[in-house]
Order: structure tokens, then sequence, then C-alpha cells
């Protein structure tokens, strides 16, 4: 790293913390940038054990470097490819393919690590034949150790030495891009990361569930796949923020136990290519183990491990609040209107929710009521300005008392509806459903003005069209006067 104008160290171990609460753009890249600098750092020390007198070079140390170097690698890979859409190009595909080639030739050698410590520790523990024949093993992993610490070296020095610089570079900067006449408000990191993180729900619930036997290879390395990703996303929070420790920890034990079959499997084919059949049943033994622990850790428990994921996306959401340049909260969302009410969401109790609007032009006060379906009932003021994209929008709690005293005066515009709130997730969908007409109307808050989410297969064949903007579907538009007396 060569530019010393460019963020240090130092100067990233001070953005981090606050990373969650910047825009998308420069989170993203702040956590790219640690895992760079982490790998950076690694090949440093790797360069240093391969210079040195071989006579003297400590092997747990190499080997301890080099894991260093391919977990900052794999996390890298994993936050380049997770967080694209927040990167906007920063990363081109011939870095991409540099990265792919490194963590390819370090493969070889961090199994053969991985495979000779196996060895080491459980030998004793094998049977008389099988264990002569992992001693065999054992001196055919020695002899190919020398041959990858040197292909190693070659791959660092080919794929990765001369885009280092210019990877530092891209991901040092990055444009913000602002609509005319709209409030400033940046997608915040925290909720593109919630985002990220709320998509492996369903698809690793669908891959959980293909894991049936000990041959599900191709399940359990999809799951396995998508639980280091969550990993290398969260890995830098996972301390701060209590959901997101109870999943990261949740994801570690997983990955570990797939991670155990894995390693016995290849382990199991060096033995069969070696021709060693005793050992090769031992593995095979091993395997089938750690798959039954991961089975009943994560399979027999689906429901749970989902909900310990989603815990993590709606603590995300909470810290990434969207706000104006002046910490005004800001109500950013999307409306729909519905052919009637879905299902799913009639099966939801609802809230019974009376809105009145305060006499005004350009200010229009509004008070609202909500019985819940407890019976409790909270009562509101609110005051929202701005175009309907995203709106500014104070609410204040206010007293039964007040409420009573002031909701006579808002008798020529009220609305009276139902809703039914659906939780998918990162998001609230909220149905209402209006006592005084045929009107069903879907809305979902926002994260900020590029948050698009995904309608849900429960609501789609509901939707008529997206009225978001709509002046005729505001509720302060389709606010009616009221004479009965409350």
């Amino acid at each position: 790293m060569t530019d010393a104008s460019l963020l240090s160290a130092t100067d990233l171990r001070g953005l981090l913390p606050g990373a969650l609460r910047r825009p998308a753009q420069e989170g993203a890249r702040l956590v790219a940038l640690h895992w760079l600098q982490q790998l950076t750092d690694a090949r440093a020390q790797w360069l240093l054990a391969d210079s040195a007198d071989p006579s003297g070079t400590d092997v747990a140390t190499e080997a301890e470097t080099l894991h260093r170097a391919r977990v900052s690698l794999r996390r890298l890979r994993a936050v380049l490819r997770e967080h694209e859409s927040a990167l906007d190009g920063a990363v081109d595909q011939r870095t991409l393919r540099s990265l792919r080639a490194l963590g390819q030739a370090t493969n070889e050698v961090r199994d053969a690590d991985v495979q000779r410590s196996w060895l080491d520790a459980e030998m004793e523990q094998l049977p008389v034949v099988a264990r002569e024949e992992a001693m065999r093993l054992r001196s055919i992993l020695d002899r190919r150790a020398t041959r990858s610490s040197t292909a190693v070296t070659r791959a660092f020095e080919k794929h990765f030495d001369p885009i280092v610089d210019r990877l530092l570079a891209r991901l040092a900067t990055y444009l913000l891009l602002h609509r005319v006449g709209l409030p400033a408000t940046p997608t915040p990191f925290a909720r593109h990361l919630a985002t990220r993180v709320a998509r492996a729900s369903t698809r690793l619930r669908r891959d959980l569930e293909h894991v049936t036997s000990v041959d599900s290879r191709d399940a359990m390395h999809r799951v396995r796949i998508r639980l280091k990703r969550q990993r290398a996303m969260l890995a830098l929070f996972a301390k701060s923020r209590p959901a997101l420790g109870a999943w990261y920890d949740l994801a570690t034990r997983g990955q570990d136990l797939l991670g155990a079959v894995r390693d016995a499997d290849l382990l199991a084919e060096r033995a069969l290519e070696a021709n060693l059949p005793a050992l090769h049943r031992e593995l095979g033994a091993v395997a089938l183990a750690h798959y039954q622990a991961f089975t009943l850790d994560w399979c027999a428990r689906i429901d749970g491990v989902v909900q310990s994921l989603e815990m993590a996306v709606v603590e995300l959401r909470r810290d990434s609040a969207p706000a104006s340049e002046a910490g005004v909260p800001l109500e950013i969302e999307r409306k729909y209107l519905l052919s009637r009410v879905p299902p799913v969401a009639a099966a939801v109790p609802p809230t019974l929710i009376e809105q009145g609007w305060l006499p005004g032009s350009a200010l229009r006060e509004r008070l609202r009521r909500s019985t819940n379906p407890d019976g409790t009932v909270t009562c509101w003021r609110n005051v929202k300005l701005g175009p309907a994209q995203a709106r500014l929008e104070i609410d204040e709690g206010t007293s039964r008392e007040l409420f009573e005293a002031m909701w006579p005066l808002t008798s020529d515009a009220r609305v009276r509806k139902q809703r039914h709130v659906v939780r998918e997730t990162a998001y609230a969908w909220e149905i209402d459903v209006f006592l005084d007409r045929d009107l069903v109307l879907a809305e979902v808050e926002l994260s900020g003005l590029d948050d698009r989410p995904t309608l849900p297969e429960w609501l789609t064949p509901y939707v008529e069209r997206d009225v978001t903007g709509e002046p005729a579907y505001f509720n302060s538009v389709l606010a009616r006067a009221d004479r009965t007396p409350r």
C-alpha cells in the first residue's frame, strides 16, 4: 500500500464502529477495506516466513499465517460478492478472477494442513490396521507440503501483488448520487446489510430441508457457503449487537460441523486414492458422526435457526431508521392498491385506527387513535411535510384527555380503517381495510429511496398497481366529514 493519502489501518479502526450508520456505499467499502488490510498484513508475514532460512522456519507459524490469509481472503471475496450493488462497480472482473485464483491456490495447502493435524490428533485412537495406514498417509502428505508452500508463494506474486494497490484505491472512494428536490436520504449500511442477511432466510431453509443423509453433499455445501458469507458480513459487528452475535455464533457452529464433515470426506478420498481401505472406513464413520451432530443442531430445529437469523435482521433494521440531514425522522414508503384483503393478512387480528386532521392548509396536524387487538388504546399527534416519496415525519404521543379535547376539531376530515400487519423477515407489510368505502391498501416502510422490497408471494396476487405518490390515495385526501359524535 504505497499511497499515504489513503486510509491507514488506524483510520479503519476508528471508522468501523460507526460503519452501520454510514451510507451503504461507505459501510460496504469500510468492511471490504478491513479484510483487504488483514490479507495484506498476512501476505507480508508469509513473505517474511518464505524468505527465512528453511531450517529455522516454524511450520506451525507458517500454517497459522496462511490460515489468517485464507480467512481474510475468503471474507474479502464474500463481502465483495454480497455488497456488489453498494460497491457500484468499484471491483472489476479481473480483480475478482485474481482473488478467486489465489483462493484456489491456497485451498490445497489448507486441506493438507487440516488433514495432517487430524491424523496427528486422532491416529492413536484408530484401530491397529487403520493406524498403520494413517501413518503411511501422513508421510504422503508431508512430501507434498513443500511443493504446496512454494505454489502459495507464487500465487501471491501472480494474483495478489499486482492488484492490491489498485483495489485499495478503488475501495477508498465513492460517488453518492442525490436526486434534486428530495431530501438527502442515502440508504444506511445497516439497512443494506439487513437486506443481504435476510435474503439467506428462505434459501437456507430450503437447503436445510435437502440435507437428508450424509451423502447430501451438494446441499451441505450450499449451506456451508451461505454460513460463510453470513459470518463474513457480520464478523465486525457481532460483538457489539446481541442478536447479531447470537446468529453469528450459531452460524459458526453450523459451519464448523459441516466443515468437519467435508474434511473427513476429503481425507477419506485421499485414503481411497492411496489404497488404504481400513482408514477409509474409519473416516467414513467420522463424517457420519459430524453429520448426525449437524442434523440434531440444525435440521431438527430449522424454525429456531431461521428465527435467529430474522432477529439479527430486525436488530440491523432498528439501527437504520431513515432521517434527514438535520436528524428529523423520515417516512419513506411504498403503497399498493389491492383487489381485496389477502387471506394471510385477514388471519392477523387487526388494529382499529381512527385518524382526523385539524383545519389548515400549509400545515395540517393529524390526530390518531389506535385500538389494539388486546383492547389497549394509544393516541398520537403527527405532522408530515415534503414530497410523498420521502416526507419529514414528526410523531408525538399524547394523553387520551388531550386527544378527546382536540378530536371534535377534526370532524370534517376523518378516516377509519382496520390495519392487519404481516411481518416478512426485514419488512412489516401493513394492510389497511377502510371501513367507510370499498378500499384496501398495502403499505411498507423503507430504508431509503432505492430500497425496493420484493412483493411477498401471499400479497402479489391481490396487487392491482403501485400507487405510491398518487395524491388520490393519501390518507389526508381520503379523509371525509364525520358527523358521528365520539
